[in-house]
């Protein structure tokens, strides 16, 4: 059944009704599963060496809390999402496809050039170009043009095309290609032509168009995408295709789809043709998420925050709409990709403490991942990380990481950090400890002042919305420090990326550069043809995977610019063709949102506005978990109560024995104050003094001033 199409889900079987997300990530896998009435989240350690190993590991233990085997549990599933790091770890480490490019004769240096990009230095001896993405002996010049009205004016050399395909392949080693051809975004015909060539002397090469993967005007960013999508292919398809042979082996009765950085849904056979799109699957997921959370809450503007063991993301969503970071930069990359707009930082559970050449203690971004792991882990990492400094701070449980099945090593944390910060500052274990907490406490909430402040947004006028594994520890520190009080915590925290997904649907965008002159009304049709080709081919490839007519819906938007810009803003469009009238009125829209974003008076006088980009998005409805809000029932507190532990806490740097609560026995409606410790099986939640935690009809801890209403 994998090897379907996620609508596939749409064929209902009674007897495959759970939905399962799955999201993984650098240190940990993360599983929910929803059947019926009940949800239940498996964890374990992502697995590098066969990422879907570590997957079927926390479906087993998902499996286990339903008293269920894996192979009961997966035939009794009807969907499962996965959003994985996959891609992103070979672009992070640049391990991927020995790639070929074609490109048109006289632009090779298009990727060296790169569309000049400068770092933000002072000093030229510091700037450096971009990395070469293939060697410049892998690209081959073609002969054949597209003007720039898209009319050909020299025809495609054929004999060319064939001699340079075979002398990427045979002498390069090439296992994967590339074509860019110029202008191909308003003609692809030589692009097409020459994949068919390709294709004739290697029929199972991978190959990537540029016309595909990026519609849009500017080749620098158009090409650079189409080499990453086949630079990634390789580790892509390792994943997909093994991830679904194991889980068809173990019984899977339903279908699996794949979760893209866009913010949805996309099945197995779309992600091999266009694994790019994998790309901050996992951020994008908690994204979507944790918007749906704010919308069931009655909440409009959120921070989110997301840290697991490898990193700190984080976000804003404005009027529950979740912005969609355009032509996003990988690294120093310029591309085409569009991703769910998540800002991240290298601090997670696992992130390594050091001291730099200044003798200043850091944190992170390199992490130790979990192999070998935090030094607490046992499994022969020798440096420090944030879970070595909470472990010695007391503030998690070394018997009780991942639910036990991890049995964590104080004495090994506690030499870890004695050697590389308490010796040298000539500081106590725990006052090491305190010092990584504040470290990782500042460079969190200075990640947040950006998506907040900085961009003009008040973060008092937003709640904060903090999941993952690790950032329970720090969120009341973080939102206090950019002046947020009111603090939401979500029911499976650990995983909530993970359940995520599970509130996406299979989304479908297409964008094309149509460049149209607002104050033109005669060039209006060529806007309509162009707008009507996108939602047909957008119609066909829904049909394709199961979606009929009436199940899928259609939105269209527009990015905009005054005449001579290069950056756009983006505005909805009418779901019908566009008329005359409508030139004036986007113009006017424009303006008032230009305004709104850089301020009183920017918007650029006498200069005509033009419509650059139109997109389409369709999307077609996907299956949710339902998540009613439940009936108060509160706890006594006494009655909750695990034990108590001594715990240094790093705010007042002093030692206190606190209780410890059973998170598995809050009710709805339980209410206690810090200082305390929620236990729950896969997190930690750290209530500070004169802080209050309750729990809400979504079963969320909600975190407050101690006192306050």
């Amino acid at each position: 059944m994998t090897e379907g199409s996620a609508a596939l889900v749409a064929q209902e079987q009674e007897s495959a009704q759970a939905l399962v997300g799955v999201d993984v990530g650098g240190t940990h896998t993360d599983v929910e599963v929803v059947l019926g009435d009940r949800a239940v989240r498996g964890k374990a350690l992502t697995t590098y060496d066969d990422f879907s190993r570590g997957v079927l590991e926390a479906l087993a233990v998902a499996a286990q809390e339903l008293d269920l085997t894996l192979q009961e549990l997966l035939a009794s599933t009807r969907l499962i999402i996965n959003g994985t790091t996959v891609v992103t770890n070979a672009i992070t480490q640049m391990r991927g496809a020995r790639v070929g490019v074609l490109v048109t004769s006289g632009f090779r240096d298009t990727f060296r050039i790169a569309g000049g990009p400068r770092l933000p230095v002072f000093d030229d001896h510091l700037q450096t170009n971009v990395d070469d993405l293939v060697p410049r002996r892998a690209i081959a010049e073609i002969d054949g043009r597209v003007n720039y009205a898209g009319d050909e004016i020299v025809a495609l050399a054929e004999d060319q095309v064939r001699e340079e395909v075979r002398r990427l392949v045979e002498d390069e080693g090439a296992d994967a290609l590339a074509i860019c051809f110029l202008t191909s975004h308003l003609n692809p015909a030589h692009e097409l032509r020459a994949e068919e060539i390709a294709k004739e002397l290697y029929p199972d090469i991978f190959i990537s168009l540029s016309h595909r993967v990026h519609r849009l005007q500017g080749e620098t960013r158009r090409w650079t995408t189409a080499v990453l999508n086949s630079f990634v292919h390789g580790h892509a398809s390792i994943y997909l295709d093994t991830l679904a042979r194991k889980l068809d082996d173990a019984g899977l009765a339903g279908s699996i789809a794949f979760f893209q950085g866009l913010g949805g849904a996309i099945s197995k056979d779309r992600a091999e043709r266009m694994p790019l799109s994998l790309l901050g699957s996992g951020p994008a997921g908690g994204a979507i998420g944790a918007n749906d959370l704010a919308r069931r809450m009655g909440e409009r503007h959120v921070l989110i925050g997301d840290m697991g063991g490898t990193s700190f993301d984080v976000g804003t969503i404005r009027d529950n709409e979740i912005h969609i970071d355009k032509n996003t930069n990988v690294g120093r990359l310029a591309t085409g990709v569009n991703l769910v707009d998540v800002r991240s930082i290298g601090a997670g559970g696992g992130s390594l403490v050091w001291v730099s050449e200044r003798g200043v203690p850091k944190v992170g971004p390199a992490s130790a991942g979990s192999t070998p792991g935090p030094a607490c882990y046992g499994r022969g990492g020798e440096e420090p990380a944030v879970t070595d400094a909470m472990v010695v701070l007391g503030l998690i449980d070394p018997s009780n990481y991942l639910g036990g099945r991890v049995q964590l090593h104080p004495d090994l944390a506690r030499a870890a950090l004695d050697r590389v910060l308490a010796s040298r500052f000539d500081w106590t274990t725990e006052h090491a400890a305190a010092a990584v907490y504040d470290l990782v406490v500042t460079s969190m909430a200075n990640a947040m002042h950006e998506v907040s402040v900085q961009k003009g947004y008040d973060p008092r006028d937003f709640l904060f919305l903090a999941y993952g594994g690790t950032l329970p520890l720090f969120a009341w520190q973080i939102a206090a420090a950019v002046g947020i009080s009111d603090v939401v915590i979500p029911r499976g925290s650990s995983v909530f990326c993970a359940s995520g997904v599970l509130a996406s649907d299979y989304v479908l965008r297409l964008d094309q550069t149509v460049s149209w002159n607002l104050e033109d009304a005669d060039d209006l049709e060529r806007v309509n043809q162009e707008a009507d080709r996108m939602i047909a081919a957008a119609r066909s490839e829904m049909e394709g995977e199961g979606f009929p007519a009436d199940q899928v819906r259609i939105a269209r938007s527009a990015d905009l610019k005054f005449m001579g810009q290069v950056y756009e803003l983006s505005l909805p469009l009418p779901d019908r063709p566009l008329v005359p009238e409508d030139g004036p009125q986007l113009a006017a829209d424009f303006r008032e949102l230009y305004e709104r974003v850089y301020g009183r008076g920017t918007a650029w006088k006498g200069v005509p506005t033009m419509l650059l980009t139109y997109t389409v998005t369709a999307t077609g409805d996907l299956p949710h978990p339902s998540r009613a809000a439940a009936p108060e029932a509160p706890a006594d507190p006494a009655t909750i109560t695990k034990s108590t532990r001594t715990v240094f806490l790093p705010a007042v740097r002093e030692e206190a024995t606190i209780p410890i609560y059973d998170g598995t026995r809050f009710t709805t409606g339980t209410a206690i104050s810090g200082p305390a410790i929620i236990d729950e099986t896969d997190t930690t939640i750290y209530v500070p003094p004169g802080v209050r935690a309750r729990r809400d009809a979504f079963s969320n801890y909600r975190l407050g001033p101690d006192g306050a209403a």
